[in-house]
């Protein structure tokens, strides 16, 4: 069950049509400052900036100093563990749950 929960905060953090186009937007061009991203999707720059940070407390994108810019790219590993948990939830595996009852 922990994965549902890890899953579940994966989930909320792309429930916003904002956040996933910067996902969209990273995949697409690779690492990119917070002007790049403002630029893109014509956002204001404390609207990207909390897009992004929900994001990264996520997981989901990372960060790195570049003197007094900040470059913000996929996490390829989280994303691959996203679609992992989103397998393992779709499959059917006997045993999880008791699928025998049929009390309606």
């Amino acid at each position: 069950m922990e994965k549902i929960a890890e899953t579940t905060e994966l989930f909320k953090a792309l429930s916003d049509e904002r956040r996933l186009k910067i996902v969209d937007l990273l995949a697409c061009c690779g690492k990119l400052c917070v002007c790049d991203v403002t630029e893109e999707l014509g956002l204001s720059q404390p609207n990207i900036s909390h897009h992004l940070k929900i994001l990264k407390n996520a997981g989901l994108i990372k960060a790195t100093k570049r003197g007094r810019w900040v470059d913000y790219e996929l996490n390829h590993d989280k994303v691959e563990e996203f679609k992992d948990s989103l397998d393992f939830i779709t499959a059917k595996q006997p045993g999880r749950y008791d699928c025998t009852k049929s009390d309606c």
